[in-house]
């Protein structure tokens, strides 16, 4: 797949969430990029990308060679209201923006901070091994500074998405 392809996806799904207001020259924008791509290839469709965890979850390096072509073509897709990524990217786009905006509904809306979680947790119940019994307790493990309030929450979202296993 190109890069611009799937920079282009990726431009395309942060805008139409609502994330589009981060400082591209920011971390914060490049912890959105990975939080997105992350999403994407498990929500959406496998885009080819490489996770391993990092201290702030899903973390590509591909995805560094990623950061400027999002950026540049951020502007452009926020006005657009449909774009022809091909057959194959079509559908991914279509499930992980629904996907998304689901989430943002259940939550209540999102930012870097809900964004993280989401994607940490997806990590936690699907690609941490061994896979933990209790996700919500080792994401909690793992990052001290979340609430368990919203944790859950967002692991009840999962369950319901059939993504995360129910607590034995």
């Amino acid at each position: 797949m190109a890069n611009k392809q799937l920079a282009l996806v990726i431009a395309k799904i942060i805008s139409d969430i609502g994330l589009d207001n981060v400082d591209v020259g920011s971390f914060d924008f490049r912890i959105v990029v990975q939080k997105i791509g992350y999403i994407l290839q498990k929500v959406g469709c496998d885009v080819g990308l490489r996770f391993g965890w990092y201290s702030l979850g899903p973390y590509s390096r591909t995805l560094q060679n990623y950061y400027n072509t999002v950026a540049v073509l951020l502007p452009r897709v926020k006005h657009c209201d449909s774009i022809d990524f091909g057959t194959d990217l079509n559908a991914c786009y279509e499930k992980t923006v629904a996907f998304l905006k689901e989430y943002v509904k259940y939550v209540g809306g999102v930012d870097l901070k809900s964004l993280e979680v989401l994607a940490s947790l997806i990590m936690v119940c699907q690609d941490i091994y061994p896979i933990p019994t209790d996700p919500v307790n080792e994401l909690l493990r793992r990052k001290e500074r979340l609430t368990k309030d919203f944790v859950e929450k967002v692991f009840r979202f999962l369950i319901d998405k059939n993504i995360c296993p129910q607590k034995q």
